[in-house]
């Protein structure tokens, strides 16, 4: 009799301390989705702030690194997953993948929150994401294209990182845009506007109208993007302490036609600081995956179809309109061309052509003076990316910008 009321208060005590065993989730597949980004320290790292559901807090804490994993597959300002083949294809894996997410979650904080709803445990916890990891499990297994890839496939343009104002913030800002893309195998040229823009490229810049410097550092740095940023330092108080904030702001254009390819900002956590250097910095990093994102889903979306370029013929004014007639023939003839003629002067030119099969000026250069059949010859003046000048007819031609 003993023997059986120890028996029975230990199987109560057992039950009431929560000793009955609790059957894992079927589905490996996240249930939660509740997630928000924190901090996007590189472009290695992503800190999370994770809602995890479950029967639990071990499940539920499981499934709060499950919906990490989630959030930067599919959600947010910039998911690994951006096309409908690569958000077909992760369904394939899901089940490796989630069986395993331990292996990209480098930090799991303590319980920031936790409550029950029903018979469910919902928690809260930061959790800091392998981001780099995790994108070579979705290469590895084919969701997703590396960028070596692409760049055979399609290629990557040359993107220059210029500052709308020149100091030693946006300097900050810029070197670590540039360490950030670089890491995502750009060519990348982080431009020193030190010195003097040569004389050609500055009358290029007015001739377009975009007085914008940043533009005609671009030009003069013969990029196929440039991406403009500005920095903007805040002071403020929190409970009498004196706190610093920083943002930085950062805009991708297509050299050649001035298109947007994209455009966002990002944010400094407000803290008591001595200087703005680290929180330029955190804002740059904030920026550069959202940026790059938007610049790899347009520029592979136009790729397509074929390369822009931004041509400028020089001329006599004798020669002009039959040059300007048979130049424009000319660029018509090239494959898939597209030809926008932007503006004209008394001897001067100015056109945009799309085409495929040229990977370069150097190249739109060589199929102009092979199927040109205007006045005189094509000699070329200046060949920088995507831009090429050109002067075309007989004789001498003064660069003389109309």
């Amino acid at each position: 009799m003993n023997k059986l009321v120890l028996l029975t208060i230990a199987s109560i005590l057992v039950i009431g301390c929560g000793g009955k065993a609790v059957k894992p989730p079927t589905d490996v597949r996240p249930v939660s989705h509740e997630v928000r980004e924190v901090e996007s320290s590189s472009s290695a790292e992503s800190l999370l702030r994770a809602t995890g559901k479950g029967p639990n807090v071990k499940y539920a804490i499981a499934d709060a690194k499950k919906a990490a994993i989630w959030f930067l597959m599919h959600a947010g300002t910039k998911p690994l997953l951006k096309t409908k083949d690569e958000k077909q294809a992760i369904k394939n894996v899901e089940e490796k993948l989630y069986s395993d997410v331990g292996v990209y979650i480098r930090h799991t904080s303590d319980l920031k929150s936790k409550k029950k709803s029903g018979n469910t445990t919902i928690v809260e916890v930061v959790v800091k994401v392998d981001v780099a990891m995790l994108k070579e499990f979705l290469i590895d297994n084919g969701v997703i294209k590396s960028s070596e890839e692409i760049l055979e496939n399609l290629g990557l343009p040359a993107i220059s990182i210029v500052a709308a104002e020149n100091s030693a913030d946006a300097a900050i800002a810029k070197n670590t845009l540039g360490e950030y893309l670089s890491d995502r195998d750009l060519e990348v040229n982080v431009v020193e506007q030190s010195g003097k823009l040569s004389n050609i490229v500055g009358k290029l810049a007015r001739l377009g109208g975009n007085t914008d410097p940043a533009y005609a550092w671009a030009l003069e740095a013969g990029s196929e993007v440039y991406i403009e940023v500005k920095v903007n330092l805040e002071e403020g108080r929190v409970s009498g302490v004196k706190t610093k904030k920083a943002s930085v702001t950062a805009k991708a254009f297509e050299t050649s036609t001035g298109r947007q390819l994209g455009s966002t900002t990002g944010h400094s956590s407000e803290r008591s600081s001595s200087g703005h250097d680290a929180l330029v910095q955190e804002a740059a990093n904030g920026v550069a995956d959202k940026l790059i994102s938007q610049i790899r889903k347009k520029w592979l979306k136009e790729s397509k179809k074929g390369k822009w370029f931004k041509l400028v013929a020089l001329t006599s004014a004798s020669d002009a309109t039959k040059i300007d007639k048979a130049l424009y023939k000319t660029l018509k003839t090239l494959p898939a061309a597209k030809v926008k003629r932007l503006a004209a002067g008394k001897t001067t030119f100015q056109y945009q052509v799309r085409v495929k099969e040229i990977a370069n000026a150097f190249e739109l250069l060589d199929s102009l003076s092979n199927k040109y059949k205007g006045p005189g010859e094509i000699t070329r003046e200046l060949e920088s990316g995507t831009l090429l000048v050109i002067k075309a007819g007989a004789g001498d031609i003064d660069i003389d910008f109309d």
